[in-house]
């Protein structure tokens, strides 16, 4: 060996071990540049690892050589190679610091993978084994290092010694001498699974062989932790974990019992915090990779008890209510966090009965304990359970909402914290239903912002207070604005912080989006209040990271005012205010620029057309976000540093240098949300750059790591303003399947363009949340531009492949829905849904519901495929598919009409449930059914009058009394009045169908008695036609009661005109869902009971004249 070469080489790595040696980049330079392009290195290498006084410059040969090997080892001479094989194996023996020892056996395992894909070396493993068997403890734990650092690199020639190894292994795992040992044997054995599975097909004696010994790395991961072993609890952890991913033939019955042990690890107190966390964080893996087993097993209650327990320890009180770092907090790995991050995501993965039932179950006992963490803890479950379960939290408000006013009135700040954290995610997750309650939070949350001693609670009582006045009604905001405008105004006048300053600007903001055109008198003074902190927008300079989110929540904010106050009040500003957004898209920053696309996307919706000439400056900036890469690798240093570390680096090397930058898929996000109002806002002006947003987007569904859904979205968002621009409204097209294309070839090309990146990622897609995304884009464009959406021109190939999709999402086959499944899990029918679940059950049916619509008798021939399915849906054991079931049914009735060929049968099967089901909800959407089927049979239905009528005088009696019972409940009350609505429906269907089958003298006072409707407006098309038909024949059953009715047309007439206001005077896009609101379906029944009023006006003494509400109707 050249002496002078391994001076220079020892030399040069000495600089490198040396502290705050000058010459460290000197000296990796002369490394990777001269040294490491040497073969003669790795001998050289070793020789320094084998001899070297120094350990530090031993383990650092080491690690090098490990790395050059895979480069080099072949290109050294076969004496050479035979030389240091001999000697490593004598110095990894002999080597007295462990550290040193554990470099010399990475060493032997990087040569023995060369050598053994070579097919040399046949006696190391043998040896190894052999070594590992023996009498000295030393040398056992030695062989299982080596062995184990094999094993790590992975070769497929180590296949061959399977069995051996689960022999060696099942004996060293139970090692008497040494606990090391003990550990090594267990993280040994978590390779060999590794081995296992990459067999053409699963070895079952290994497999049965493997899954005997889980019971034993438990025996391990128990004595390290009685040994206070933190390091190797870590590991063992870790290959529990990565049993998670096994197949079930190597983990048997294991998985349950693991995450019971980990839920006592988690509990005891005794234990250090550490380990504790390992244990919770492996519960979350459990939930996430086996899910199914752990749902069976009904191990949810006690993951949710476990969580609030370990959530209920004492905390640093100081650091809680001192701790302005969100992001920092959520960094934090202490069991108290860790347990609430678990019950997020339970909440999220499991049924509502085994998580979010067993929070409401423990929140009164919880909120009345004495321990101030208890009733903190369960304050802040229910806050995180409210995304993974929000349906469920919503049906318990009249324990929740008392519980959250409760904790604002607590004498103890972190309680006070929690309760405005829990109100804050309420609000985010169920909007107006939380801010209905705002009589009894304003007051609290306002005296709260106005005692409060530490900044943490003030900004989160500002941030609930926030996301309260954003969701108030239009009607309530008017008496709170003035005290409130004058309130905000002095706090961001009282505030020198950026981040307070923030919470209030958004407040300001939502204070708009609440009041609409009410908000006018203060739009002026809040603008001279806030343009403050948008001056010379473009200049970030030195700004801290809270400065700029100021001028970034100030942009947004503004534009949402715009929204309230509408063009001509906001006009004034509108040039120079855009102007500025456009710098602002234009700057370094991430969030400025997000902000500007929320301020374009936002004016776009005050100006529609009118924004057109700032297309050309604003789209080319957002398709440049669009194309910004999320992906980023982090390494610090020149070209040559790069390539040097990619000289040598492995895959996992390589990976852990890449990064998603959320910052930029949130920035695309909203770009992309800007893309889509711009397109529907300014209709055929956009169309120029149709074409190029089409390709960004398309690509961001297949590249992007977090806009795939929104940029899916957007793309049908696009199509849809195509058809505006080509002055195609939505629900005007031909029904039924169309011989030839109803739209110009370039609508089709634009349609089948994004058609196809739909369909493409709905076969193969295994997120639920993207499935869901597509199925939803389909069935609200098909349902609202018909057909063409997924055929054209006679071709029905993609509408096949998308009924092939819905039907193995309803069988519960689709991707998405067994990535998760394991072999030996049996499906449970009965088994509780969690809420992504039935999500994405209900769009799947929704697209039916949107194809019968579209193809109306047509949709015939593809409802027989699915008629099975869904008739046995209709009769599951759980009330929830039954109910989605059962409404589909009754809409597939309203799109086919009297086209549909199965009525008979139909009718039979939502009879059934109407007059048998012990749900309210799912009697109540049978009697929709059944009415529609009974108006549209071509045969006489006379004969089930009679059970029907009965069953809607027992549906109204349940209703009754169910809401006579019912408190704040607020999903109970919305189903109930949907009751209401669907059995007046029906009965008047059946009324107008064939009079002489119902006692109208016993109906209409049964139906008066609930009416008017409050949900469901759709109905009043029935009762209207039944009320003018019986005025019509004269007839007493409405004549008797025509006070009543003049009474009720006065509501119905009222609660229209608060639609058309709210339509006038609210913000821009709040009120998205107007249609509904409706309470005249179409404008010729609206005359026809304006006729009616005059009739009855003019026949009953002028008592229509005599309502103030009607009397204009009729004057």
């Amino acid at each position: 060996m050249d002496q002078q070469f391994l001076s220079q080489l020892e030399q040069t790595l000495g600089a490198i071990v040396q502290p705050n040696s000058a010459g460290l980049k000197e000296a990796t330079k002369t490394l990777q540049n001269q040294f490491y392009k040497q073969a003669s290195t790795v001998p050289a290498l070793i020789h320094i690892l084998q001899n070297s006084q120094d350990d530090a410059l031993k383990q650092l040969s080491g690690v090098e050589a490990r790395k050059l090997i895979p480069k080099f080892w072949k290109d050294l001479d076969t004496e050479v190679k035979n030389q240091i094989k001999s000697s490593l194996l004598q110095t990894s023996f002999s080597e007295p610091k462990e550290i040193v020892r554990h470099a010399n056996a990475r060493v032997i395992a990087a040569i023995g993978t060369e050598e053994l894909e070579a097919q040399q070396w046949p006696d190391l493993i043998p040896n190894l084994i052999q070594a590992a068997s023996g009498e000295d403890a030393t040398t056992r734990q030695t062989s299982t290092f080596i062995l184990l650092s094999l094993l790590e690199d992975y070769t497929p020639s180590l296949m061959a010694y399977i069995d051996d190894f689960l022999n060696l292994f099942g004996q060293l795992i139970n090692d008497s001498a040494s606990l090391e040992t003990r550990s090594l044997a267990a993280q040994s054995l978590n390779h060999v699974s590794g081995l296992i599975e990459e067999q053409d097909q699963i070895n079952p004696q290994q497999a049965s062989k493997f899954a005997s010994l889980v019971p034993s790395v438990v025996g391990v991961l128990d004595a390290v932790i009685k040994a206070d072993d933190t390091s190797n609890t870590k590991k063992i952890f870790n290959c529990l974990n990565d049993f998670l991913l096994l197949d079930s033939q190597l983990t048997g019955n294991t998985i349950g019992d693991l995450v019971k042990l980990s839920l006592q690890i988690a509990s005891n107190t005794n234990l250090d915090e550490d380990v504790r966390v390992f244990a919770l964080q492996f519960i979350i893996s459990a939930l996430s990779y086996r899910r199914s087993k752990v749902s069976q097993a009904k191990l949810g209650p006690e993951i949710t008890m476990t969580a609030l327990k370990v959530a209920s320890e004492e905390i640093d009180v100081d650091d809680e209510l001192n701790n302005e770092d969100e992001a920092g907090e959520n960094e934090e790995n202490t069991p108290s966090l860790t347990a609430i991050r678990l019950l997020a995501f339970a909440s999220s993965e499991l049924p509502p009965s085994q998580v979010s039932s067993v929070i409401i179950d423990n929140l009164s006992n919880m909120m009345q304990s004495t321990n101030q963490f208890e009733r903190r803890s369960i304050l802040l479950a229910i806050s995180v359970a409210v995304t993974g379960s929000p349906d469920y939290i919503l049906t318990n408000f009249d324990k929740i909402i008392p519980a959250t006013i409760t904790g604002l009135k607590d004498t103890e700040p972190v309680v006070k914290l929690a309760a405005l954290k829990c109100i804050h995610q309420l609000t985010s997750d169920l909007q107006d239903e939380v801010a209905k309650f705002h009589e009894q939070y304003l007051p609290l949350i306002i005296d709260i912002i106005d005692s409060a001693k530490f900044v943490v609670i003030y900004n989160y009582a500002t941030v609930a207070l926030d996301g309260l006045l954003e969701f108030i009604a239009y009607e309530a905001i008017a008496k709170y604005l003035e005290p409130l405008m004058n309130k905000l105004f002095f706090m961001l006048q009282n505030n020198n912080s950026s981040k307070l300053r923030c919470a209030v600007v958004s407040a300001i903001g939502s204070a708009a989006f609440a009041a609409g055109t009410a908000f006018t008198p203060y739009f002026k003074n809040s603008v001279q209040y806030l343009e403050q902190f948008i001056q010379n927008c473009s200049q970030i300079e030195g700004m801290s990271e809270e400065d700029i989110e100021l001028r970034a929540i100030t942009f947004e904010n503004i534009s949402t005012m715009a929204r309230a106050v509408r063009s001509d009040a906001f006009a004034e500003f509108a040039e120079p205010l855009v102007n500025s957004a456009y710098e602002a898209i234009k700057t370094d920053s991430a969030r400025l620029r997000e902000s500007g696309y929320a301020f374009i996307a936002n004016l776009s919706k005050v100006y529609g057309e009118n924004f057109a000439p700032f297309l050309k400056t604003v789209l080319p900036e957002i398709f440049k976000t669009l194309e910004l890469d999320e992906y980023q690798f982090n390494f610090d240093g020149d070209a040559e540093d790069l390539a040097a570390f990619a000289d040598g680096a492995t895959e996992e090397d390589l990976q852990n240098k890449f990064t998603v930058n959320t910052g930029i898929a949130y920035e695309k996000e909203v770009a992309a949300a800007a893309l889509s109002e711009l397109a529907l806002g300014t209709k055929q002006n956009f169309l120029p750059y149709v074409e190029q947003s089409i390709k960004v987007l398309a690509e961001q569904v297949d590249e992007s790591y977090g806009l795939k859904e929104t940029a899916l979205s957007t793309l049908w968002n696009i199509v849809k303003a195509v058809f505006l621009a080509s002055n195609i409204e939505p629900d005007n097209y031909p029904k039924g399947i169309p011989s030839t294309s109803y739209v110009d070839a370039s609508i089709l090309a634009v349609i089948q363009n994004v058609r196809s990146v739909s369909m493409t990622n709905l076969t193969e897609e295994f997120e639920t949340s993207m499935v869901i995304t597509v199925l939803e884009d389909f069935s609200n464009m098909i349902k609202q531009f018909g057909p063409v959406i997924i055929m054209d021109n006679g071709d029905s190939s993609m509408l096949e492949a998308l009924c092939m999709q819905v039907l193995s999402v309803l069988k519960g086959t689709h991707t998405c829905q067994t990535i998760d499944l394991e072999d030996d899990v049996p499906k449970d029918e009965d088994m509780d849904a969690s809420e992504t679940e039935a999500t994405l059950l209900d769009v799947a049916l929704e697209v039916l519901v949107s194809l019968s619509y579209a193809l109306a008798g047509d949709f015939a021939k593809i409802f027989e495929n699915f008629k099975p399915v869904i008739l046995q849906l209709c009769q599951a054991k759980s009330k929830n598919k039954r109910s989605s079931a059962v409404g589909a049914t009754s809409e597939i009735a309203l799109g086919m009409k009297s086209q549909n060929p199965f009525i008979q049968e139909m009718l039979e099967t939502l009879l059934i449930r109407l007059t048998t089901d012990k749900s309210l909800d799912v009697r109540g959407n049978a009697a929709y059914g059944v009415g529609l089927l009974v108006e549209y049979a071509s045969f006489d239905t006379l004969s089930i009058y009679p059970p029907v009528l009965k069953a809607l005088y027992e549906l109204l009696s349940a209703a009754d009394q169910k809401i006579a019972l019912s408190t704040d409940d607020e999903s109970t009350t919305e189903m109930i009045e949907r009751a209401f609505a669907n059995a007046c429906g029906c009965v008047s269907r059946m009324a107008l169908k064939n009079e002489s089958g119902v006692p109208v003298d016993q109906a209409i006072p049964a139906m008066l008695a609930h009416l008017p409707l409050t949900i469901s407006y759709e109905e009043y098309t029935p009762i209207f036609e039944l009320i003018i038909k019986l005025y019509q024949s004269n007839s007493s059953a409405v004549t008797n009661h025509t006070p009543k009715i003049v009474e009720f047309f006065a509501a119905v007439f009222q609660k229209d005109n608060e639609r058309i206001k709210l339509e006038q005077e609210s913000t821009l896009g709040r009120e998205e869902n107007m249609e509904r609101l409706k309470q005249f379906q179409t404008d010729e029944m609206k005359v026809k009971v304006v006729e009616l009023l005059k009739y009855l006006n003019t026949n009953f003494n002028g008592i229509v004249a005599q309502n103030s509400i009607l009397a204009p109707i009729v004057a």
